[in-house]
């Protein structure tokens, strides 16, 4: 079994347990992802204010 392989194979059993495990605990399921999904925005609020000039302490 090449490197390649084996990743794969490791990755597709973590899936399979992520899905298994999700079906059984759904609200942390939901919570992990809304978790998330509010970094993902913090993160492209945060890239998309640092383009805007400032105008309280730069002069």
């Amino acid at each position: 079994m090449t490197l390649g392989m084996f990743i794969q194979t490791l990755l597709e059993i973590g899936a399979v347990g992520f899905i298994i495990w999700g079906l059984f605990n759904e609200r942390k399921l939901v919570r992990f992802e809304e978790k998330l999904k509010a970094a993902f925005r913090r993160r492209r609020l945060k890239v998309a204010n640092d383009n805007r000039p400032c105008n309280k302490h730069c002069a």
